[in-house]
């Protein structure tokens, strides 16, 4: 629908993989994608945070079970296991997406920041998944936040003057929302 260009900058929120039925098929586009339009931006999202501290070793028995169980990790690891492959080319991108990207304005992450902090200093798991506990806060970040994280039942962006929330649930049944920032236009698909 949005029919981008090479000139364009398309910066995704994270939250790639885990809650469709092939999270492969869905790495695979962005990587395209990338490649088409050079200006993309993939942000780390808390799903690919925690894949990458899998492929480190840093997760106990219990939190893997919870990312195989309830949190969408057996039906990624079964888009995986379909294709009988997992490529290093994917590792390479889960490991290498960024917290945070910042530009014209706007500060985009995965699941929001933390008041009174400066924005290239917030910790890494505030970005990725404490975020959300400081969605009240009314002041000002120095920047419009942008993320996502914590979807909106509603199916419609909360657009604030500190921060827009783009979630809208398309891990949950709802739509999948993309903005252009500057003129507010959204679209939206399911």
């Amino acid at each position: 629908m949005i029919q981008p260009t090479r000139e364009d900058r398309i910066v995704f929120l994270g939250d790639y993989i885990d809650r469709g039925p092939d999270s492969y098929g869905v790495i695979d586009f962005i990587l395209e994608l990338r490649d088409n339009v050079p200006g993309t931006i993939t942000i780390r999202g808390n799903h690919e945070d925690f894949v990458t501290s899998l492929f480190k070793g840093n997760q106990s028995e219990t939190q893997r079970n919870l990312w195989l169980g309830p949190n969408g990790g057996r039906a990624t690891m079964a888009s995986y296991r379909n294709r009988g492959i997992f490529l290093k080319e994917h590792q390479d991108f889960y490991c290498g997406l960024p917290y945070s990207h910042a530009e014209d304005g706007y500060f985009f992450c995965h699941a929001g920041v933390q008041p009174r902090i400066p924005l290239d200093q917030q910790p890494h798991h505030v970005l990725v998944e404490e975020g959300a506990a400081y969605y009240g806060y009314a002041g000002d970040y120095g920047m419009v936040v942008v993320h996502g994280h914590k979807h909106l039942e509603s199916g419609v962006p909360e657009i604030h003057p500190n921060r827009i929330n783009l979630d809208t649930g398309a891990g949950h049944g709802g739509p999948l929302t993309a903005m252009e920032l500057h003129t507010r236009m959204t679209w939206q698909a399911r």
